[in-house]
């Protein structure tokens, strides 16, 4: 396992900073676009953006997680203990705020794929939430390693 967790830890950061990158675009750039256009052509940029992100992200997401996972299994584990050390409280409210993302994601994914409409929270608001979760994240994965 040590062998691979600079891989691993490089591959989980790339991933990331596309997927924040994304959402920062689309909460920021993006949504100042809507309504400048036409309704017509916003449903158009809409379902262009959709179409890409439903192929890119979800694995991006897996592997986000499959890699967090991996490096996870360093710190926190029967040997060196759950929430004994600082690091690892920190380290499980990151977990916390990710799997609330990994949440989010799986039901956009799950109302896609089932043609179901979204709840109005999730249409509106989630990039909102996502790219707050995702800063904290960041800070707290800076954090754990001064703590």
């Amino acid at each position: 396992m040590e062998a691979i967790y600079p891989y691993a830890h490089i591959i989980h950061l790339v991933l990331a900073v596309i997927f924040i990158g994304y959402v920062f675009t689309d909460v920021v750039m993006i949504s100042a676009l809507k309504n400048k256009f036409g309704k017509e052509t916003d449903t158009k940029i809409a379902q262009t953006l959709g179409a890409k992100s439903f192929k890119i992200f979800p694995p991006a997401l897996l592997v986000i997680v499959l890699t967090g996972g991996m490096m996870m299994s360093k710190y926190i584990n029967s040997s060196a203990g759950f929430f004994e050390t600082p690091l690892q409280q920190l380290l499980v409210i990151k977990i916390t705020l990710a799997l609330i993302i990994a949440i989010g994601v799986l039901y956009n994914l799950y109302t896609k794929l089932t043609q179901k409409p979204k709840h109005p929270f999730m249409q509106e608001h989630f990039h909102k939430l996502v790219l707050v979760l995702g800063f904290f994240i960041i800070v707290l994965a800076k954090m754990m390693f001064v703590a």
